[in-house]
């Protein structure tokens, strides 16, 4: 799915740019606003899944949605056709399964867990070579990271009594906010751009600080790797 996003967006940039035959605006100061698109692996990995007992006698799964969409707005500021810096507020979502079986004393539960994560992402990239289609590559930190999510946890519990088996089932839902340290970035791709618009396929590395707390069910993964899209107009330049 990822590699025919990037066919197709390559596809797509080289049609623009034939199309048009304009390079981009040979200018001292270009502003960007666009949106970023893309594609994630999961956020969440299993970290203390069970404990006492129930590791022993219990078994214990754990399922995450893979490739969740990530989308949010984006300003940048290009230098004399290099270097820019770009600020984005990206929102991921994320979902993922947790599920625990005791056989010998009858319980089984379903915990469920979705929610969202916003990154904003302060980024510095250069642009080598010249022309309308230009590799680029940089990184960058994190300004700040917040999210929320919920939890259901769906629990049966089956007594084996003289007149039978009774089922008995109960239902709680939590919802809690969340925040994580600064994440560091590393990006590079391919920007194509003509004098009004922008298209950048990108890969970009992640890596999230480890400040998890041990005794968790899940944590942050400490390295994520993502596939986005970025589209702009760069209306606003300041010539030479």
């Amino acid at each position: 799915m990822t590699r025919n996003i990037l066919t197709r967006s390559c596809e797509l940039c080289f049609l623009v740019f034939a199309l048009s035959g304009v390079a981009g605006a040979q200018t001292a100061v270009q502003i960007d606003f666009g949106v970023r698109l893309g594609l994630s692996n999961n956020l969440f990995q299993p970290n203390q899944l069970c404990a006492g007992a129930g590791c022993v006698f219990g078994t214990t799964s754990f399922a995450a949605e893979r490739l969740r969409g990530t989308v949010g707005p984006t300003a940048g500021v290009l230098l004399y056709d290099r270097v820019e810096a770009r600020l984005e507020a990206l929102r991921r979502r994320f979902a993922y399964q947790i599920q625990f079986d005791l056989p010998p004393l009858g319980q089984h539960s379903v915990s469920s867990t979705s929610g969202h994560f916003w990154e904003y992402p302060l980024l510095a990239t250069y642009r080598f070579s010249s022309g309308p289609l230009r590799p680029f590559a940089g990184g960058g930190l994190s300004l700040g990271t917040s999210g929320s999510y919920t939890t259901e946890i769906q629990s049966t519990l089956t007594q084996q009594l003289p007149s039978g088996p009774v089922t008995t089932t109960s239902v709680n839902r939590r919802t809690v906010n969340m925040t994580s340290g600064t994440a560091y970035y590393l990006v590079g791709g391919l920007d194509g751009r003509t004098s009004y618009l922008s298209i950048r396929p990108e890969f970009r590395y992640t890596r999230f600080p480890n400040d998890s707390d041990s005794s968790a069910e899940t944590i942050f993964k400490a390295n994520q790797f993502e596939f986005l899209i970025g589209i702009s107009v760069h209306p606003f330049r300041i010539k030479r």
